[in-house]
């Protein structure tokens, strides 16, 4: 079993939609799927039509309650992807993760326990610096971060490095940033990418701004398949590729 999560220290750059287009990818290509939302927004939950309801709560889950992820797993609509769902008590997952003085170990029980279930587990981070992130990064096989090419978001990516860095829960060669909602019609955005492709350091898939993205919310489908001939699908695509052979998935 593998473990890719997207995660990074800002909000609105495209976190959600990678994990949920990712993980579509994933259980189409044949993987057994589960993606765990870790976000108290529910936005993965939401964008797969599920009901925004964690059996038990989080709390209990990260207790050991439940038994673990697959008997809190829902069904989605697509073979092959289950999803752990989230609602309002997520947010104490970081709560008791911080009290716990060892925040990874119940996240790493959990994912254990879930290896003969699943061939591909994809975690949907909340934005920013926690005992969650903090918990993820240590059992990751890969950190996707998506950084949309403007200024702050480079900051971010940085200051999220020096994290990983300092509290020395991850090696730095498991993250893997990419450029998220690139619009190159946008001389700051073109800018940018030459530079990156220059400077090295990222992924080679850029998922561009678009309008099949957003819909997503409205359609409550992966944008992957409801609109798989488009440029935002195609570099989908080449991300997943990406990453599974970083996680080392055949």
């Amino acid at each position: 079993m593998r473990v890719i999560a997207v995660t990074g220290l800002k909000g609105g750059v495209g976190k959600t939609s990678t994990a949920v287009n990712l993980a579509a990818i994933s259980a189409v290509t044949g993987h057994r799927t589960l993606l765990w939302d870790l976000d108290p927004q529910g936005a993965a939950t939401y964008c797969l039509d599920l009901k925004p309801k964690l059996r038990g709560g989080a709390s209990r889950l990260i207790g050991g309650g439940r038994g673990g992820l697959a008997a809190v797993a829902r069904h989605s609509t697509i073979d092959g992807l289950d999803v752990v769902p989230a609602d309002s008590s997520v947010r104490e997952i970081d709560r008791v993760l911080s009290v716990s003085g060892k925040p990874a170990k119940p996240i790493r029980k959990l994912l254990a326990g879930t290896k003969g279930a699943a061939d591909v587990v994809i975690l949907d981070c909340p934005p920013g610096l926690s005992a969650v992130v903090e918990a993820v990064a240590s059992v990751a096989d890969v950190l996707l971060v998506p950084v949309v090419p403007e200024p702050l978001p480079f900051r971010a990516l940085a200051r999220f490095s020096e994290f990983l860095d300092e509290t020395k829960v991850a090696s730095p060669k498991i993250v893997a940033p990419f450029l998220s909602m690139i619009d190159r019609r946008k001389p700051i955005h073109r800018r940018i990418e030459v530079e990156v492709r220059s400077r090295g350091g990222f992924l080679g898939a850029a998922i561009p701004e678009s309008s099949a993205v957003a819909r997503m919310g409205e359609e409550q489908v992966p944008m992957v398949l409801s609109a798989p001939r488009s440029l935002a699908a195609a570099e989908y695509r080449k991300l997943w590729a990406e990453a599974a052979e970083r996680a080392g998935l055949s």
